[in-house]
């Protein structure tokens, strides 16, 4: 800096270095009083086909600075099969355990948003996130489309405030999580459950 702009610098009571406005960050709350989110799985095996849903999905998602963070929560007795009998046994110990391990978590922290997310404009992310199930933690890759909807006539018939709408595909193995198929379910349940989420966040919704 020369001395001339040092001096009016000095005089008009100017910073000489401006600090850099701190980004502002945006989060949503997931938490639909009237349930309509979706966690669904699939267990397909040779000789039968085993489809679960949840609605029952909170979570919260922070957006700040082109990086996104959250962390999502599923009661295990919110799934059901349609077969009550079944649901029991996924929620005993030898399957989910939900006595002992009462909600399935996945969170994330710091993944890149690849471009910004402009209102009715789905953004594609792949990463990776901690899934918390039967608890044990593992790391395992997730692909998410989100897409930003700020608040308007339209939107506030699904909810108030700005929206964040977050769908993702993903896989669960049952062996890594310590779900051991006996010889006599091996034809009936499949080896790895996928899984796929479709939630709405608002920026008014109570955690």
């Amino acid at each position: 800096m020369s001395r001339t702009l040092l001096a009016l610098v000095v005089l008009l009571g100017v910073p000489a270095f401006a600090a850099e406005p701190a980004a502002a960050s945006q989060v949503y709350i997931f938490n639909d009083p009237n349930q309509r989110d979706t966690v669904a799985f699939m267990l397909d095996a040779p000789l039968e086909v085993i489809n679960g849903l949840s609605n029952e999905v909170k979570g919260r998602v922070e957006l700040k600075g082109g990086m996104v963070s959250g962390r999502f929560h599923v009661p295990v007795k919110s799934l059901k099969t349609g077969n009550e009998t079944r649901d029991g046994h996924l929620q005993n110990d030898r399957w989910l355990d939900a006595a002992k391990s009462p909600d399935i978590v996945f969170e994330f922290a710091n993944l890149a948003v690849p471009a910004p997310l402009e209102p009715g404009k789905p953004v594609k992310l792949k990463g990776k996130g901690r899934f918390t199930l039967r608890g044990v933690t593992r790391e395992e890759v997730v692909e998410v489309t989100a897409t930003a909807l700020k608040e308007s006539a339209e939107t506030k018939h699904r909810a108030p405030g700005d929206l964040l709408r977050v769908r993702a595909k993903f896989q669960l193995p049952l062996e890594a999580y310590g779900i051991q198929r006996t010889e006599a379910l091996v034809l009936k349940v499949g080896e790895t459950a996928e899984v796929s989420v479709d939630a709405w966040g608002s920026t008014q919704f109570k955690p």
